[in-house]
């Protein structure tokens, strides 16, 4: 797993932006290790000074934040991790109509509107330019997904994986599969979730909400709840592939962000295990939204022709304002994804772990199955 780069690490956590009564509600059950005291310490009362002006972010912005409402149907982007939905969601972005949640507003999420100027330019010099791994570029004007932002306002999120690792399992079961939360729990996400939008539109001035977040497509029947004609798009992507990808990914970055150290990492398993769920719950799930307002496209397909496909998508969701779209897509296409990737290998044990756990879905997804070299 050595690649060789010295591992990202940061003295606090992003939970920076959260409060301190949500933070304990994070961390609730679960061990920080000993050598993690001073970072966890350091991000809670950084947090406590923030909680000031997260009071006058309210107060200046509730009036405005409760009348917004957008104007077009939202766009949710879904797939499993490292299939393309960030260069997905990016170029969707490049729309005017677009709102979104900024990388900004994921670490600040009750800051975004208040802290908007200054703590932003504070925050561009000391974050990495590329993220770890795959070196995509990043910037706090950049859209990014939303839920670290909605782990800072609530605490039901499998995210929490990110924190801590040893106890990946627990999070598993509890708070990856949003329907069988109680619905004490499901309310307030909701509310909060409401809340990030309007501010996300008001941060942006859009008129179309484009969110990407793999973990919703756990939560497909309570979006469409929210907005009856939201559309969807899924996208997939060779799941070898993106079992490595997530694996060596999430061990990437864990040195930057976990509260507990797991010697060896978490385990190609647990990712060829998260792939087989949340691919089985996609197709239950798109049963439940309504087919002119889903598409499903294939990741190999969109990055030989994304300017195709991208018009494809306009129209079949019935989606405006493609052409004035096009320069600037074309713009960050240019710029933003010239073919610098980490290249990596797939190793025999994820064939193996892939064809174990979701045989029957690669060839449900249309991709052929592998046997595991030896």
């Amino acid at each position: 797993m050595d690649s060789g780069k010295k591992p990202f690490k940061f003295p606090i956590s992003a939970l920076i932006g959260s409060n301190t009564a949500n933070i304990l509600r994070v961390i609730k059950g679960y061990r920080i290790d000993l050598i993690y005291y001073p970072k966890f310490l350091l991000t809670f009362i950084i947090a406590l000074f923030f909680e000031i002006i997260n009071l006058a972010e309210l107060l200046i912005y509730k009036k405005n934040l409760k009348k917004l409402t957008t104007e077009e149907p939202p766009v949710f982007i879904i797939g499993f991790w490292r299939s393309g939905t960030t260069l997905l969601h990016s170029l969707l972005c490049c729309d005017q109509r677009a709102g979104y949640v900024t990388t900004f507003q994921g670490i600040f999420p009750n800051l975004v509107l208040a802290g908007n100027k200054w703590l932003k330019a504070f925050t561009n010099r000391i974050l990495p330019r590329e993220r770890p791994f795959d070196s995509y570029p990043m910037d706090m004007d950049f859209p990014q997904e939303e839920e670290f932002a909605m782990m800072s306002l609530q605490p039901r999120s499998f995210y929490k994986i990110f924190y801590f690792p040893k106890d990946f399992n627990d999070i598993y079961e509890k708070d990856l599969h949003f329907e069988r939360l109680p619905e004490a729990h499901r309310k307030r996400w909701k509310k909060e979730y409401i809340n990030l939008i309007n501010k996300a539109m008001l941060n942006k001035r859009g008129k179309r909400f484009i969110s990407k977040n793999p973990c919703n497509i756990f939560r497909v029947k309570t979006l469409i709840t929210l907005f009856p004609d939201a559309r969807f798009i899924f996208i997939s992507r060779n799941p070898y592939q993106v079992v490595e990808s997530f694996y060596l990914f999430v061990n990437e970055i864990l040195p930057g962000s976990e509260l507990q150290h797991l010697k060896e990492g978490l385990q190609r398993e647990n990712f060829a295990k998260l792939h087989k769920d949340t691919m089985e719950e996609y197709m239950i799930a798109k049963k439940n939204i309504r087919p002119d307002n889903l598409v499903e496209i294939k990741y190999e397909e969109f990055i030989k022709r994304p300017v195709e496909i991208l018009r494809d998508l306009y129209a079949r969701l019935n989606l405006n304002g493609i052409e004035e779209s096009l320069p600037m897509i074309e713009s960050y296409l240019a710029n933003n994804h010239s073919g610098t990737r980490i290249p990596y290998q797939i190793l025999p044990e994820t064939y193996r772990l892939v064809n174990q756990y979701a045989g029957d879905i690669v060839l449900k997804l249309g991709y052929q199955l592998v046997e595991s070299p030896q």
